[in-house]
This record gives C-alpha cells, sequence and structure tokens, in this order.
C-alpha cells in the first residue's frame, strides 16, 4: 500500500545492472537517490495491481458468476450464441467463469501489460486458452469487423470497473463507448444497473476530519485557539474520503434523514447514461441535530431481472442484517458475518454548510455529479443549489495541506489537553517557544499561555498559509512569526537560556509513523542543548490476528474452482522487490485480536544527537499469549513530553491479548503482514527484527518469523 516510494521522481539510468531513483528523506527533508533493481518500474506496477482483497471477496466472485450464467442461458434460450466481452478482465477470472457457463465465444481485453500476461498464462493453465480470445489493450482501443480485434459485437458484457464512488474509475465513459462500438443493441450487461444511496447525519466524531475546534485550558476553560470562519466555511476537500463506516462505533452519529436511493445507473443501454446530473430529495427528517455530512454508498443489481443483488451498505442497512436469523446478534456480530472489502468501501461527503435540522422537518437533499464523482448540499434558497453546481474545492489550503487523519489529531481534545499540561508547566512570560511541526495549532495556543514569542517553522507553503489564517483570527500577528527554513531562528539574537522547543510532531510528508522523528533530527541537528517537548519516542509493537486486513497480502491459490498461483507467484515476486516491509493503516477500520503483551521496538531519548551515520539493530523474542492465526504485526510511535505524560499513536485503550485492540482513530499505525500466515498458540513466540540505518536512506527495515519456546 503507501510507502516511501510515492515520493519517486523521474529516474536515470548509470548502468545496464541498475537504476537510480530520486526518493524524499522523510527525516532530514532532503532528496537523495537510491539503487535500485533495473526492472524496478515493472515490479512496482505490478505490485500496485495486487487488488488480492477483490477476488478474495467470495460474494461478489459468486455473483458475477450467477449474473453471467443467468445470462448465457437466457441468450441461448432464445437461440442465440453466447458473445461475450469482458472488459478489464484482470487476471481472466470472469473470462473463464464464462467458459464454464457455456459462453460460445469470449473476448476480453486488459490494458495492463504485466496482468494481461499474467492473465494469459493462467487462462492457459486452466485449458481455456481455445476458447477465450485475449486482447491486450484498452476497450475504447479494440476495432470490432474484419481483420478487427473482434469479429463481430458482443451480445453479453461483464466488467468491474467500479470503485467506491462507483464511477471513480471511470465505468460512464466505458460503458458508454461499449454500447456504441462493441456492444449489439439487445445485449445483457452483468452487472444490470447501479444505485447510489445516501444518509444525512449529524456526527462531531465525523465533522472533526473536516472542521477544526477550539482549544481550551483543560484546566480553566480559557480559549487558547479559536478556528477562523475562513476554515470552517471553507467547503474543504473535493476528494472522496472512502471509510470501513460499519467500523465507526454506532453511537458516533445520529442519522438525520432515513437513507435514500439518489442516483440509478442504468448500465443496461435501455436509457443513456447521463454525465452531469442534480437529482433532488425531499424528505422528512427523522431526528433533530446539525447535518455536518453524507454517508454513501451503493448496490449493483446483478441481472435484467433485480434478482441478484450485491450491496455494499454498511452493517446497519445492510440486506444481510435483516434476514430472520441475524435479528438477535449484536451490531458487532453482525459486522463480523458482513463481506469484507477494501476494494469497495463507503463513502463520507462532508456538506458545504453546517444546517441545523428538527425532526420531522421537510428537508431538501440535493446531489450532483460529473462523469467521476459526487458531491452534495442542503440548499437553504435556490441560489444555494445552484452555487454547488459544480465540484467543491478548498480555499483555505487546510483540507489540501493535511490529510483527515491529522485533521482528526488537531480535534484531539485528550492529546490537545495533555500538551497543554505539559506546556504550561514550562512556559514563563520569558519564554521563546519554537515549534518544529509542520501546521501545529498547538504552536499556535501556546501563544496565549502567556509565551514571549511563539516561532512556527512551516517549510511547507500550503501548511503555512492555512496556519496564517489561524494567527489572524487569534489576533497574534505580533506574538507568532512564521519561519521557512531553521536558520532564520538560529541567526536571530533569541535567549536561548529561555527558548523551548515544541513538537507535536507531524509533517506534512510523513507516512510511516516514525518518519515523524524528523522532530529528533531537527533538534538535534540545529537546536542542541534547548529543552524540547517531546522528550523520546517509542516504536512498539504488538502480535495480531487480523480478522481481514491480511486478504490484501494474502496468496489466493484456488479462486471459485480456478487455480490463480500463477497471479500470486507474479505479485509476490514484485512485492518483495518493490514493496517496504511495513505498510500504513488506519487499524480502528480493521478488527483484529490481540495474540501477545505489547512490546517494546526501539526507544530514542532526543537528548541523544541524531547521527546520521548510526547503525543501530534491534531484535527480540515476543511469547504467544493467545491461539490464533498469526498474520501480522502492528507497529505505532508513543511520544514521551515528558516523564510522565504519553501521547500514544497505537491502541487507545490498554492492549489485552484474546481481544480486539481498538486503536486511536486519529492515527494511522504500521502493519507488518506476515508473508507465511501461522497457526499458533503458547508454545510459540514471534522473533522480530529491526534495522535503523541512518545512511542507507531505507531508514526503517522490519522482520518477523515464528519459533516454538
Amino acid at each position: 500500500m503507501l510507502s516511501r516510494l510515492i515520493y519517486n521522481k523521474p529516474k536515470f539510468k548509470l548502468t545496464k545492472m541498475s537504476i537510480f531513483t530520486q526518493t524524499f528523506d522523510p527525516i532530514t527533508g532532503c532528496s537523495v537517490w537510491e539503487e535500485k533493481n533495473p526492472n524496478y518500474d515493472y515490479h512496482q506496477e505490478v505490485a500496485r495491481s495486487a487488488f488480492a482483497d477483490m477476488l478474495h471477496d467470495h460474494e461478489r466472485n459468486e455473483k458475477y458468476y450467477l449474473a453471467l450464467r443467468k445470462a448465457i442461458d437466457k441468450k441461448h434460450k432464445q437461440g442465440l450464441k453466447a458473445n461475450v466481452l469482458d472488459i478489464g478482465t484482470g487476471t481472466g477470472l470472469l473470462s473463464m467463469m464464462a467458459a464454464k457457463c457455456g459462453a460460445d465465444t469470449i473476448v476480453a481485453c486488459e490494458a495492463f501489460r504485466p496482468m494481461a500476461e499474467c492473465a494469459e498464462e493462467i487462462i492457459k493453465n486452466n485449458g481455456f486458452e481455445s476458447k477465450i480470445k485475449l486482447i491486450k489493450k484498452k476497450s475504447t482501443e479494440i476495432i470490432v469487423g474484419d481483420n478487427g480485434d473482434m469479429e463481430r459485437r458482443a451480445n453479453i458484457l461483464v466488467t468491474e470497473v467500479f470503485d467506491t464512488e462507483l464511477i471513480g474509475e471511470g465505468a460512464l465513459p466505458t460503458f458508454k463507448h461499449a454500447h456504441e462500438h462493441l456492444l449489439e443493441k439487445d445485449c445483457i450487461v452483468v452487472p444490470d444497473s447501479g444505485t447510489v444511496w445516501v444518509q444525512v447525519i449529524d456526527s462531531l466524531t465525523v465533522r472533526k476530519w473536516n472542521r477544526i475546534n477550539e482549544i481550551k485550558d483543560p484546566k480553566t476553560g480559557r480559549e487558547l485557539m479559536k478556528p477562523p470562519s475562513s476554515v470552517n466555511k471553507c467547503a474543504g476537500s473535493s476528494a472522496v474520503h472512502d471509510i470501513q463506516l460499519s467500523q465507526l462505533p454506532r453511537e458516533a452519529f445520529v442519522a438525520l434523514l432515513a437513507p435514500q436511493p439518489i442516483f440509478r445507473f442504468d448500465w443496461s443501454g435501455k436509457v443513456p447514461l447521463v454525465f452531469n446530473e442534480i437529482n433532488t430529495l425531499q424528505c422528512n427528517a427523522i431526528a433533530s441535530g446539525t447535518a455536518h455530512a453524507v454517508f454513501m454508498w451503493w448496490d449493483l443489481n446483478m441481472d435484467e431481472d433485480k434478482e441478484i443483488l450485491l450491496s455494499c451498505a454498511p452493517v446497519w442497512e445492510h440486506p444481510y442484517t435483516k434476514l430472520e436469523e441475524n435479528k438477535g446478534l449484536t451490531m458487532t456480530e453482525m459486522t463480523d458475518k458482513l463481506p469484507w472489502r477494501d476494494h469497495w468501501m463507503q463513502a463520507i461527503y462532508y456538506l458545504p454548510e453546517e444546517i441545523p435540522i428538527k425532526m420531522n422537518e421537510q428537508v431538501t437533499l440535493v446531489g450532483y455529479h460529473d462523469g467521476y464523482s459526487f458531491w452534495f448540499n442542503l440548499p437553504v434558497s435556490n441560489e444555494s443549489k445552484l452555487k454547488f453546481t459544480k465540484s467543491p474545492v478548498c480555499d483555505c489550503s487546510l483540507h489540501i495541506a493535511y490529510s483527515r487523519t491529522r485533521l482528526g489529531q488537531l480535534n484531539d481534545c485528550e492529546r490537545n489537553e495533555k500538551y497543554i499540561s505539559v506546556l504550561k508547566k514550562h512556559i514563563t512570560s520569558d519564554t521563546t517557544c519554537l515549534c518544529l511541526s509542520d501546521g501545529s495549532l498547538i504552536g499556535v495556543a501556546a501563544a496565549n499561555l502567556g509565551a514571549k514569542k511563539v516561532v512556527l517553522f512551516e517549510p511547507n507553503y500550503l501548511s503555512r498559509r492555512s496556519i496564517e489564517y489561524f494567527i489572524e483570527a487569534n489576533h497574534l500577528k505580533d506574538k507568532v512569526e512564521i519561519i521557512e527554513s531553521i536558520e532564520q531562528f538560529t541567526c536571530k539574537d533569541y535567549d536561548k537560556s529561555n527558548c523551548l522547543i515544541i513538537g507535536e510532531p507531524y509533517y506534512a510528508n510523513s507516512i510511516f509513523p516514525w518518519d515523524n522523528l524528523r522532530f529528533w533530527y531537527l533538534t538535534s541537528a540545529y537546536m542542541k542543548g534547548i529543552p524540547a517537548i517531546p522528550v523520546a519516542a517509542i516504536i512498539r509493537g504488538v502480535v495480531v490476528e487480523f480478522k481481514d486486513l491480511h486478504h490484501i497480502r494474502a496468496p489466493l491459490g484456488v479462486c471459485e474452482g480456478f487455480d490463480l498461483t500463477i497471479f500470486d507467484k507474479l505479485i509476490m515476486s514484485s512485492s518483495e522487490i518493490s514493496d517496504h516491509p511495513v505498510e500504513v493503516h488506519p487499524l480502528w477500520e480493521y478488527t483484529g485480536r490481540a495474540l501477545s503483551a505489547t512490546f517494546d521496538v526501539a526507544t530514542f531519548r532526543f537528548e541523544d544527537d541524531f547521527d546520521s551515520e548510526s547503525k543501530k539493530e534491534f531484535s527480540g523474542q515476543v511469547p504467544i499469549l493467545e491461539e490464533g492465526s498469526c498474520n501480522g504485526v502492528a507497529l505505532w510511535i508513543d511520544w514521551s513530553l515528558d516523564s510522565e505524560t504519553v501521547v500514544s499513536t497505537g491502541p487507545s485503550k490498554p492492549v489485552v491479548a484474546g481481544q480486539r485492540i481498538s486503536w486511536d482513530m486519529n492515527n494511522r499505525q504500521g502493519v507488518h503482514l506476515l508473508r507465511k500466515i501461522q497457526n499458533v498458540n503458547k508454545q510459540n513466540s514471534l522473533s522480530w527484527f529491526f534495522k535503523y540505518h541512518n545512511e542507507d536512506y531505507e531508514y526503517f527495515d522490519f522482520k518477523s518469523s515464528i519459533k516454538f519456546i
């Protein structure tokens, strides 16, 4: 998934045996050149295409299979041949299903060359080489006719070109082109249609990922930082917030409107597809509250008769939940029984205006979509309705500069209170605070704690621009200064004996939790000898049995009766070359239980020098305390603000072996997924190895293996 590799810039070749890529170093903030495998680009592309969790989705596979069989049988009953076109075949799974269902001809297309070549081998290995014609190009490039790619138009189309937003992968232009150029008029399309569902909600939990709350002194209640109106009136990011809504605590939101279908897409070709559309829903509120956001999900009718439904609804609205045999289950038990999928999640769309709603009041919800995305509005007037006919764009910089996870951190009351409590012990009227974190509202608040001067180090332009709004809104221009380079601080004649360094720590370019150790580097390189908060960091871990997350890397083997081990080998070999051993995920969205106690991996004390030449290696063994399937190790970082106060980016509650882990919702944790999944018990231990080599620019490496005690 995400790794430091996303910072790679265009490469140059040094020899035939190696390439060098320019990579951003999150610790020093510099660009460095790394030597890579000569086929690195190829392997990285292949590894990124490994949406194995989609192929692990048995319900998805099964319902495509059923709908294909029904479509092929229908054509045969009409006395016609079943000529199938499979757009975006991937591994060739749907084409092989069509072959097993008796299709007369099958044409499969796949534009991604490595995957097309993999599909070719898989099709041959499963004995369908003579049945399936594979075209290695985009469907929009296919030519029908004599000497073309297809002899004739198809009368059955099967395709899966959907994402969390349904139309975000280009479903609309793909279907439109297929109907105009590749399909017969009386064709059958699998799936036949799709419906987008919405639900307006009130939720302070959800709101914190989009708006900013004030910061108060935890003891006196005095306001230390208030958000500017320009930020909280901003329309926000246009990017969809995809999320596992079923994992959101049910008490964390109030449904203000019952779920409603707002857009319907007819993939069959019987009705023209609309690329730009506005739909209005009018319904009565089922509760009182403030409309903060819209939950969205979709379902697919797989067949023309609307008998086969594939739903992506969250647990409280999923058809499975409403079955008679499930009515006595708790919400958690029902969530555990739902089909898990990371390829199609649910989405949150933040409303550009927060509107108070009363129960039974008639509410108007307006939905908009273009060719690739949706957005929503609760207009209070016709002018407001017309205002958002184009996708909203952030104009305050905050939603562009920071991730939604970071916005959640800024609104974390417990975290902020810990910082304020510790800062109050150190700040006096003579104190000059230097804040070494991007977008630190704690730094802004420090000015109202009585500091003589606060200097914010903001090298990132967007972060700098957004923080300027906060300084202005809090009337702190005389007390708070923004600098773009550390030298601007070191060159000034500040009384270093009265200086205090503050770090949250957070940096916009950080991905892994430990990338934020840039704070240590900055204090050591430029501010040696000056007291700092935090004083230390500990990387910690726990052995986990994930219920589903490991499926994003788990091999498929035989899938729905088809041998896909060729795909497994391709992905695994490329992943080993291009993927970092640790990924990052918001683990609160992924159910998992602890198989061990938490353990310390490495401790870094910021009073020590950050040695750019250092090579540190750590290792240890963790006893397994519970039976289970060992498929991952979760990793996070704890920041010690002082000897008594810790801000954790990991579990939000104490970890108990054998029980579910509750994770902090405002941080992403590191995850090391085991290549070899093993059933373990108390006779086992997990051996781990952690490497910290500054000079290699591959700062962190993590390995593990299961052993018998």
